[in-house]
């Protein structure tokens, strides 16, 4: 079976209902909305601030706001800020390592051409498909679907 981690479920979540609000929100209103605990929506709304899908500001109305519109945000982005390279098996993760049975597999070729196309499809995916949308718009953050995972 192959699944998503609960990071990019969550990130996924997160910046769902981060782009459907008007204002900024606090790790601790996504963490409670989303039915998330605090500590995993904390550090995951970090790490996407870091890589860029997300800014913060401090203060009395601070709290996180998207860097860009959902329909510019691919769903590949996200698994790869939260997860790393997406690779089915080892040999297709292009970090320069040898996997021991390279001379003797036969399933090098296929897998990288799977691992390609997979690759392709979620970049296809923009996080605006994962919210309810009025003429491409996102309406709320409580129109977000929690159908994130790959079977």
């Amino acid at each position: 079976m192959l699944r998503i981690n609960k990071a990019s479920e969550y990130g996924v979540l997160a910046l769902g209902y981060i782009g459907g609000s008007s204002e900024a929100l606090s790790a601790r209103q996504v963490s409670e909305k989303l039915q998330i605990p605090y500590e995993i929506t904390a550090k995951t709304l970090q790490r996407l601030k870091e890589a860029g899908y997300i800014e913060s500001t401090m203060g009395t109305n601070g709290g996180y706001k998207l860097a860009s519109p959902l329909n510019q945000i691919s769903f590949a982005q996200i698994i790869k800020a939260l997860e790393g390279p997406l690779a089915l098996v080892e040999c297709s993760e292009h970090s320069g390592r040898e996997c021991s049975r390279t001379s003797s597999c036969g399933l090098k070729n296929g897998m990288k051409k799977i691992n390609e196309r997979l690759d392709e499809l979620l970049e296809s995916i923009k996080l605006d498909e994962f919210a309810e949308t009025n003429n491409g718009e996102v309406i709320n953050g409580d129109a977000v679907k929690n159908e994130t995972h790959l079977s």
